[in-house]
């Protein structure tokens, strides 16, 4: 009798955190996608997902924090991460490719200044022209 009891109460808690963790799913799917959307970005597969969840003591009681992670394009070409984090079901920060945070007081930080000129990439090393003359000269 009290091991049948044990499963469905288990059984129950297993229920309600599924659905609990379905609807902060959800809910990060949408604040990711009006995000993107109000900074004109592509937000890309259309989804996000889970990648921390912990516990965090609120005024309201014991609630999970959950990260979600993004990714969108700002240009079309290139992926950028960005993530949402949870607390409960309400929203505690939406970070945007290190410009700005979205706090739960609603309030943006304000973006840095970008120079026009294009991207910069850390991974291409140039080749200086001296180089590149001899070679073409040797063909």
């Amino acid at each position: 009798m009290i091991s049948t009891l044990f499963a469905i109460l288990l059984l129950g808690l297993i229920v309600i955190f599924w659905m609990n963790a379905a609807r902060a799913h959800e809910l990060a799917v949408g604040i990711s996608r009006a995000a993107c959307e109000r900074e004109r970005y592509q937000l890309l597969d259309d989804s996000v997902y889970l990648q921390r969840v912990g516990l965090r003591w609120t005024p309201s009681g014991l609630r999970f924090r959950r990260m979600y992670r993004f990714d969108y394009s700002v240009d079309g070409r290139l992926r950028e991460n960005g993530y949402v984090l949870l607390i409960g079901s309400q929203l505690e920060a939406v970070h945007i490719q290190g410009r700005h945070t979205i706090e739960q007081t609603g309030e943006e930080q304000p973006a840095r200044e970008e120079s026009a000129s294009p991207m910069k990439y850390d991974n291409i090393i140039p080749f200086p022209e001296r180089q590149r003359r001899r070679s073409d000269k040797g063909s």
